[in-house]
């Protein structure tokens, strides 16, 4: 079951290939697939190794943070920047909070950990959580313009040098410290040394391959 879903998972990723060369946003629905087929991914590993009760607190306190981190951003434009979130309405809440951005932190924090614990099966707790936060701002920086940009999932335009690009530092240093500290609550797997493959560390890799050719036909149409 877990490899059929790691081939779904990896197929709709692959699809979104034939959407960067359609115009900005088109077929939205993808997106919503796309994060709910990675958050059930990260939802049922957690359930697996810990039960459902402790995945239910362990998910709901990374959805919690990371929603109050948008929150925050829609109502002061501090700690991510001055962003206005788009996409269908149906997918937000008051017309104005956005559902997808949280849930897609979750997953690919959650993949992240995992991902880093079966690389790294020796470290402890905070040398994994720094491992586990590095993989997920690489992530999110590889995926900033698939984003903003192919998918239309906010209106923010800070590339224009000087002073503009301290948001983004601020940005990426927000969700750095928060990614640490929520990591940290992750359970520990003392099993995944054993295992032979990781479903996540694939899924993971191809959503950073997705994200590295958007950048590259971004950039190339730029030229």
């Amino acid at each position: 079951m877990k490899k059929a879903h790691t081939i779904l998972v990896v197929a709709w990723t692959l699809l979104a290939g034939y959407l960067l060369t359609l115009e900005s946003g088109t077929f939205p629905w993808w997106d919503a697939i796309w994060v709910l087929l990675l958050s059930i991914m990260a939802y049922g590993g957690l359930v697996s190794l810990s039960g459902l009760a402790k995945a239910r607190a362990c998910a709901g306190i990374v959805l919690v943070v990371f929603s109050a981190l948008i929150g925050l951003t829609i109502f002061t434009g501090w700690p991510l920047g001055p962003m206005r979130f788009c996409g269908l309405d149906a997918l937000k809440i008051g017309g104005a909070f956005p559902l997808l951005p949280p849930l897609l932190a979750f997953a690919l924090l959650t993949l992240a950990q995992k991902t880093a614990a079966q690389i790294f099966p020796s470290f402890e707790r905070n040398g994994l959580a720094a491992i586990s936060t590095g993989f997920f701002c690489i992530t999110l920086g590889n995926g900033l313009l698939f984003l903003c940009k192919s998918r239309l999932w906010w209106l923010w335009n800070p590339w224009g040098g000087g002073d503009a690009y301290i948001p983004v530092a601020v940005a990426f240093v927000s969700l750095a410290v928060t990614g640490f500290f929520l990591a940290r609550i992750y359970p520990e797997d003392t099993g995944l040394k054993l295992t032979r493959w990781s479903p996540e560390g694939v899924v993971l890799l191809f959503v950073n391959l997705l994200f590295l050719t958007g950048n590259a036909l971004f950039f190339a149409s730029r030229l």
